[in-house]
């Protein structure tokens, strides 16, 4: 048992603790957006905001045991731990900036204002579900990029393919418009009562 390994296993934990968040977050994400009432939607968002509070945990162990590994092995100036740092630094902006910010904005108007129509635009927001989707996209991108040390092309390249990955695999939630279905049952037809002869 060397320092060394000592780092990996925690940096393997902190890394599944990150996988793990993210997939909470996108769950409670995809349900607050489908969410029928107000406190349905509030339900799920203070799941999303409990979760949240685990990432900085995650995120401080992936850096300091991948310092430690960095340096053990002199690999501060190679062009592949560069580019998984700055993919680090993308997944950060992309979680604390862009969705914090609009789950922050979401929570605000489901306290001031209910289910309204600014709260399911915000729950449905296009660039917030980008980011939500690009950053675990380039989680993977971090993770092929430590494990196979590529040349400083070959790392941007694989960051890049994760970025349009993620992106496109968050098309088909930048629809505002719900289902047939789930538009009957938010908002049923009204019904009238019928007059019916009295029986003889």
């Amino acid at each position: 048992m060397t320092g060394y390994s000592i780092a990996l296993f925690f940096h393997l934990l902190s890394l599944l603790l990150a996988v793990v968040c993210t997939s909470l977050t996108g769950y409670a994400a995809l349900r607050a957006r489908t969410a029928a009432s107000a406190d349905e939607a509030r339900q799920w968002l203070g799941l999303n905001r409990r979760v949240v509070t685990l990432f900085p945990a995650a995120g401080l162990g992936l850096l300091l045991t991948g310092g430690y590994m960095a340096h053990s092995i002199a690999a501060w100036s190679e062009p592949w731990l560069i580019t998984s740092l700055t993919g680090l630094g993308c997944i950060v902006v992309l979680g604390a900036g862009v969705e914090g910010s609009r789950s922050r904005a979401l929570g605000r108007e489901l306290h001031a204002n209910g289910l309204s129509d600014r709260a399911r635009a915000l729950a449905r927001d296009p660039v917030a579900w980008s980011a939500k989707l690009l950053a675990p996209a380039l989680m993977l991108a971090v993770i092929f990029i430590i494990t196979n040390k590529p040349t400083a092309a070959g790392s941007v390249i694989a960051l890049s393919v994760a970025a349009i990955a993620g992106v496109a695999a968050a098309l088909p939630f930048w629809g505002h418009r719900e289902r047939p279905a789930r538009q009957a049952a938010l908002n049923p037809r009204p019904t009238f009562p019928t007059s019916e002869k009295p029986a003889q």
